[in-house]
């Protein structure tokens, strides 16, 4: 039987194939998930995407739908944050991520945006330093620059 190119399935524009549990590597889908699952922890520097905490053991750091699976959500890459035990239970399956994030006391704008760009495309943009103090300019840095 002949396969002509356009008989063949294209990805559809809003789905990648990291999206989903892939790994060649491994034998088995129980490994495969295995490597999934510590691949966005150690993304994630073995951090709690929310509040930023490391873990205290092995199984405090957990994986965190923020689109609940009881909702809709889905086993992907661009669904799922590591998240520590407290913050995943506290988030629950019922709350807006964002909403939720908001009103929690560790907020800050900067990890509200890295958490985004994640689920966008699957990356963790690394933390701005902070500017040293002579990184600023002052008004009479300027009149005498001039």
């Amino acid at each position: 039987m002949l396969v002509r190119a356009t008989d063949l399935t294209v990805w559809p524009p809003y789905e990648r194939s990291s999206d989903y549990l892939l790994n060649m590597s491994a034998l088995t889908s129980k490994e495969a998930r295995r490597i999934w699952r510590s691949s966005i922890k150690e993304a994630w520097s073995n951090r709690c995407a929310y509040c930023g905490q490391p873990p205290i053991d092995d199984n405090s750091l957990t994986i965190d739908h923020v689109k609940p699976r009881c909702r809709g959500g889905e086993d992907r890459r661009s669904n799922v944050i590591p998240a520590c035990v407290s913050c995943n239970l506290d988030k629950g399956s019922s709350q807006d991520w964002l909403k939720w994030y908001q009103e929690q006391q560790f907020y800050n704008i900067e990890n509200e945006l890295r958490i985004k760009n994640w689920l966008l495309s699957g990356m963790v943009v690394p933390p701005m330093a902070p500017l040293e103090t002579d990184d600023y300019f002052t008004a009479s840095d300027m009149s005498s620059a001039a």
